[in-house]
């Protein structure tokens, strides 16, 4: 039987048990200094893209995660200081919260809102209870008695007065008249929720006890935990945090009407963080796309604030931004592929490197594109003259990768001097001399490219810095690198049961396999995603042929930057359709963006746009970027647009589309895509 593949579970941290996160959870992103605000006082959104770590991260929270680094003796990723809290929360996901979306009260004379009430009151019960169960936990665990480190005193004398002082509170509209006695708090919070999953479930009508007392937003929450420090069962000091995950899944579920607009459920959340007398600290786990720009609260006429009601960590910032500790995302994959293999040899040997192998020079490279005759890197396309092809055939005989620079120099000579080149000076080859080594840097991976092309042969990806440089910063996409190559290496290298030391080199085949295996896979997913995944996906596919084509057929290389395009933020500014779908590609992973000054002062500041590096074997693109991105119009942007239009995608515009040519863009379809110019 062949051994297993230790990558097959691409989300193995959100399915194991509390003890077995202990010794795979790794602590990096934990050790950064901006992490360390998800566990101090204060809202937070924590922000990444699919499977960039986000629950892992927010499990750390979890009573039951530290007692069980403690039972097993795993270090403890954080410090003292930030270690003691009492935490609960709620998964939108596997609390089935997303039941709301099946039911909707469609005779109540607003029936959004009334949905929207109810889903907040349904979060007000669910979090408490689950509150109420991490205090159960921390008071339970006798063989660490990590109660004493977190300040809790959770007896049932206690807890019993809790229920009375809880039971008259206002909040609850008398929903818990005549609770006296902590069972029966629980109780009357448990049979809440089930008579919600009964109703959404068609099983029952809503009671109308619940329709008649819903609570306000939050509001019980932050009373059950003044109540507790009031008793003394959390101590004072200590923070409450309440963590609400896969906050996207409620984009899904929010019901669109003709008198209603807006995000209603997720404006019910923002609404539980723009409390301003707050009891609790929120933390919500959410993918970029389901932020929505005004950050409105349900029916207050009035947006929550960031940097006053909420902070924002984005984990795709701290991974690469400019302030980030170099080296910081290839730390955070070294150790993970250890855990993952559970190797315990020396820390200071590069495992990645010892499986994958290093990164070959581009000299190497070229000779695997090029089989029986060199020569073929020289094309009759290249529009050379026969003596000069003559001499860099030559060179192509001893060094292919030369030989396809040195097209590209004598090409670039003859527009400039607008006449013949020497033939001695090609044969000295002043392309490889270090006076021209950012020349030749700048234009390394499009001779690749053209290489390959010319021999008929796809890309080859491979080695260490392939890997992580394909993964984008992206923990999910360089473990699913992981998973396609190991399940290529399984398949056709004899393995047995049992045999789970790391193999050293996987063969460069095999690895070129799986990356191409796991780009198609990325590539297919964009049209499984929500919201116009479809659209992505064609704009995606337009935009890959044509960088592509420009490289190929690019062949003096004048422009070895044109694995990615740019606008500028005027243009932006003045097609906000446009801008609004680039950034959707952004926050759906599709594309990267950043801002970038150009080197024309009239065209002012601009943005770059990139394919997500693990799209780009799919695409056969230069995963590296030199040079400057291809600059273009907005017209330009419109045409492939329009391209993707006429693929299938049904490009609906914006009101606020500017008009073009003097008819409105939100026309009839066509206009979207009118040439400006």
């Amino acid at each position: 039987m062949a051994a297993s593949n230790p990558f097959a579970d691409l989300y193995v941290t959100e399915s194991i048990g509390t003890d077995k996160f202990a010794e795979l959870f790794s602590p990096v992103l934990a050790n950064e200094s901006q992490t360390h605000a998800l566990f101090q006082p204060g809202n937070i959104f924590l922000t990444g893209l699919q499977g960039s770590g986000k629950t892992a991260l927010l499990s750390l929270l979890r009573p039951e995660v530290m007692i069980a680094y403690r039972r097993v003796g795993a270090h403890w990723p954080l410090p003292k200081s930030l270690s003691r809290f009492v935490a609960a929360g709620i998964n939108l996901n596997t609390s089935k919260a997303r039941d709301f979306g099946q039911r909707i009260l469609s005779d109540e004379p607003d029936p959004v809102a009334t949905n929207a009430l109810l889903f907040g009151d349904f979060l007000n019960y669910w979090i408490v209870d689950d509150l109420f169960h991490s205090l159960e936990v921390i008071r339970d665990d006798t063989a660490t008695e990590v109660h004493r480190t977190l300040g809790v005193h959770a007896d049932q004398t206690k807890l019993d007065e809790l229920a009375k002082v809880l039971a008259c509170h206002p909040c609850w509209f008398g929903s818990l008249e005549g609770v006296s006695t902590y069972a029966e708090l629980k109780l009357a919070i448990n049979e809440r929720i089930y008579s919600y999953r009964r109703f959404l479930n068609y099983n029952a009508d809503l009671p109308s006890a619940i329709a008649r007392s819903k609570t306000s937003p939050g509001e019980p929450i932050g009373v059950v935990a003044e109540t507790l420090k009031q008793l003394g069962v959390i101590q004072e000091g200590v923070p409450v945090f309440v963590v609400v995950d896969q906050f996207e899944d409620l984009m899904g579920l929010e019901v669109e009407s003709e008198d209603t607009t807006g995000k209603p459920l997720r404006e019910i959340v923002m609404k539980m963080l723009s409390e301003r007398r707050q009891q609790v600290s929120y933390r919500i786990g959410a993918r970029p796309y389901s932020l929505y720009p005004d950050f409105a609260t349900f029916r207050t006429g009035s947006p929550a604030e960031e940097m006053r009601n909420f902070k924002i960590i984005d984990i795709g910032e701290i991974l690469g931004s400019k302030e980030a500790r170099p080296g910081l995302f290839k730390d955070f994959c070294e150790d993970v592929f250890r855990r993952r293999l559970s190797y315990t040899g020396p820390q200071s040997k590069s495992l990645l490197t010892t499986v994958f192998g290093r990164n070959e020079a581009p000299e190497q490279k070229a000779r695997r594109y090029v089989r029986s005759n060199p020569t073929n890197v020289i094309r009759s396309q290249d529009d050379l003259a026969d003596e000069y092809r003559a001499v860099l055939a030559k060179v192509a005989e001893r060094e292919p990768f030369s030989a396809r620079l040195g097209v590209a120099w004598v090409l670039q000579q003859v527009a400039r001097k607008k006449g013949e080149v020497s033939l001695s000076e090609i044969e000295r080859e002043p392309w490889n001399e270090s006076r021209r080594r950012w020349w030749k840097k700048e234009r390394t991976q499009q001779a690749l490219l053209q290489i390959a092309a010319n021999q008929q042969q796809r890309m080859k990806w491979y080695g260490a810095r392939d890997v992580l440089s394909l993964s984008g910063r992206n923990i999910l996409v360089f473990l699913s690198i992981c998973q396609f190559i190991w399940a290529e290496y399984r398949r056709t290298v004899p393995t047995t049961e049992g045999d789970d030391k790391p193999p050293e080199g996987i063969p460069v085949n095999i690895q070129d396999v799986g990356i191409h295996d796991a780009s198609s896979y990325w590539f297919r997913k964009i049209k499984a995603d929500p919201n116009g995944g479809d659209d992505r996906h064609r704009f995606v596919s337009v935009l890959g042929d044509e960088l592509r084509s420009g490289l190929r057929n690019d062949r003096r290389m004048s422009y070895p930057g044109q694995t990615g395009f740019s606008l500028s933020e005027r243009d932006l500014e003045a097609n906000a359709d446009v801008s609004a779908f680039l950034n959707s590609c952004v926050a759906y992973g599709v594309l990267e963006s950043f801002r970038h000054t150009a080197k024309s002062k009239h065209r002012g500041q601009s943005r770059k746009w990139y394919l997500f590096p693990i799209l780009t074997p799919y695409f056969q693109l230069p995963t590296h970027r030199t040079k400057e991105p291809r600059y273009l119009r907005i017209a330009s942007l419109r045409r492939w647009l329009e391209s993707a239009h006429r693929r299938g995608v049904v490009w609906e515009p914006d009101d606020h589309t500017q008009e073009l040519d003097g008819e409105s863009s939100s026309g009839r379809q066509g206009d979207l895509f009118a040439d400006l110019n």
